[in-house]
């Protein structure tokens, strides 16, 4: 079988492509351009139907066989032939830790390795066995190709191609479009009249905004950034399950209550009222219902502008919040189209980004409804695995920028992953913003009508802003 037609990246590649260029990132999609994700299985795993089951996903997902070209036409992208995976079984015997720590630690190692991304496929299974009925699975894919919300769906369908080998029976998999469909059609601007409205509103929104910038410990390196490191930590259930309550009394999502907390959090650190932070969505493009089972790329950046004018209370900020996410989501559109519709606005935000002593904050949810929570079947049961360990070497991200991601647990514990460059911030300063962001939150949970200057006082010498 030859390998197809090679077609053009998506524009939400193409915006990935540009950012690691813009940053000055060794290479066209950063230095480390992986997604991962990891799971626990519990049961008596066979490993041969398990090896089979991931060369039955490779056939059913192209994105898992895809290659990035580069040539005198630009940067194209083409399908391969199937072929399987690399799959390496590891023990992970016990040296009296629990088993959740030696999971975590297990996971933490394989993310901070190196990958060849010119290996097709480019997708990687890394199994550690805890003992005889309990796994740890840690799936690894070339970012550009294959965005973490997607890793999500190949777990739950190697449960279910496992399961149906194992069973004798045909997968009950529903069909899935591939994601040259989705660039296809993208190409082919069948959203033009749904998003000329889109343009509109965003000239109107970002209209003499500013961005939200935080003071950096340091200036940028003179030579290569050193990385990111990833600090976590965890807040309780009691915590989470009044976050979502909360959430519900106002009509609202955890998400917005959560983004409200990190922002009255800046406002402390930077005095900015009214301004913008971005967040990563799973892009619009997953959102449509014939793409709900997709692997791909589909990740886009989005500018969420509040304005806290006359706030008085973290209610109000919620409920100030919702209204700002509510208009911006039902408008969202690729990142490049909008830097390229709505290029005077976006540009001065960019400029506005770029002070040297300052770095661009952003936050967002994880993981959306496509991500692998738990699934039984076969033999096996599988839940996807949360993490509180830090390390310090966590996933690229550009060395202006510091990156929340908060999860939710089944258990409504509240995680927290917060990436940021070592070279910018010191650990003592992410010390500092993770328990002055978990204040705001439980004062806020436990008193919605407590006013903001008692909510958070400045934790460092205000910015001038308004």
């Amino acid at each position: 079988m030859m390998p197809d037609t090679p077609f053009p990246l998506s524009l939400e590649q193409e915006f990935l492509r540009l950012q690691h260029l813009n940053d000055g990132s060794s290479g066209a999609f950063g230095p480390r351009p992986i997604s991962s994700g990891g799971w626990r299985l519990t049961g008596d795993l066979d490993l041969a139907a398990f090896t089979a089951a991931l060369d039955d996903v490779v056939v059913r997902h192209e994105a898992l066989r895809t290659v990035l070209l580069h040539d005198e036409d630009g940067w194209r992208q083409q399908v391969q032939p199937p072929g399987s995976p690399t799959l390496v079984v590891r023990d992970l015997p016990d040296n009296g830790r629990p088993r959740q720590d030696r999971a975590e630690d297990f996971l933490n190692e394989i993310e901070g390795q190196t990958f060849d991304m010119n290996q097709v496929p480019a997708f990687w299974v890394h199994v550690g066995r805890l003992a005889e009925d309990d796994w740890i699975v840690v799936l690894v894919a070339h970012l550009p190709v294959v965005d973490v919300w997607s890793l999500g769906l190949v777990m739950r369908d190697i449960v279910e191609l496992y399961a149906a080998r194992r069973e004798g029976r045909q997968p009950d998999l529903r069909e899935a479009h591939q994601f040259r469909e989705y660039v296809s059609r993208q190409q082919a601007g069948s959203d033009e009249v749904s998003a000329a409205a889109s343009f509109r509103y965003w000239r109107e929104r970002l209209r003499d905004a500013r961005p939200v910038t935080l003071p950096t410990d340091r200036p940028p390196a003179t030579g290569a950034p050193a990385g990111t490191r990833c600090d976590r930590f965890a807040l309780g259930p009691d915590l989470g399950t009044a976050t979502l309550e909360f959430a519900r009394s106002l009509r609202c999502s955890p998400f917005m209550v959560l983004f409200a907390a990190y922002r009255v959090h800046l406002l402390a650190r930077t005095g900015i009222t009214d301004g913008v932070i971005w967040t990563l969505t799973s892009g619009p493009g997953r959102r449509r219902r014939w793409m709900a089972d997709t692997v791909g790329y589909f990740v886009n950046l989005f500018p969420l502008r509040t304005d806290l004018t006359g706030c008085r209370t973290f209610r109000e900020v919620v409920e100030r919040v919702r209204e700002s996410c509510m208009s911006a989501f039902a408008h969202e559109v690729p990142f490049v189209r909008l830097a390229t519709e709505v290029a005077d606005e976006v540009a001065a935000l960019e400029e506005g980004d770029r002070i040297a002593e300052r770095a661009r904050p952003g936050f967002q949810m994880s993981p959306n409804p496509f991500v692998l929570r738990e699934q039984g079947t076969g033999g096996v049961g599988c839940t996807a695995a949360q993490r509180r360990v830090s390390q310090p070497v966590g996933p690229d991200i550009p060395d202006d920028a510091i990156l929340w991601t908060a999860e939710l647990s089944p258990t409504n514990e509240l995680i927290f992953a917060v990436n940021s460059s070592v070279d910018r911030f010191t650990q003592s300063s992410m010390d500092a913003m993770l328990a002055d962001f978990t204040h705001v939150l439980r004062a806020g949970i436990a008193d919605p009508e407590l006013p903001l200057a008692d909510l958070a006082a400045p934790a460092v010498p205000a910015a001038s802003g308004n």
